[in-house]
């Protein structure tokens, strides 16, 4: 059974190649992998204000 609602996206920072996960509309997003494929060295979920002031740009994959 997935937890994954329809609206989950999985999202790149067009930047770095790092790869995130937003599962609930207007919730916190969360990161996956490095570009480099290792696990993200933080589980914790970010606003996307948080992440847009921090130099992210983040766009769908796909």
């Amino acid at each position: 059974m997935s937890t994954r609602t329809e609206h989950a996206r999985d999202l790149v920072d067009v930047r770095t190649g790092d790869l995130f996960d937003q599962p609930d509309p207007y919730g916190l997003v969360y990161a996956v992998r490095l570009a480099d494929g290792e696990a993200a060295p933080s589980q914790r979920g970010r606003t996307w204000e948080h992440l847009t002031a921090s130099g992210r740009e983040l766009r769908p994959t796909g």
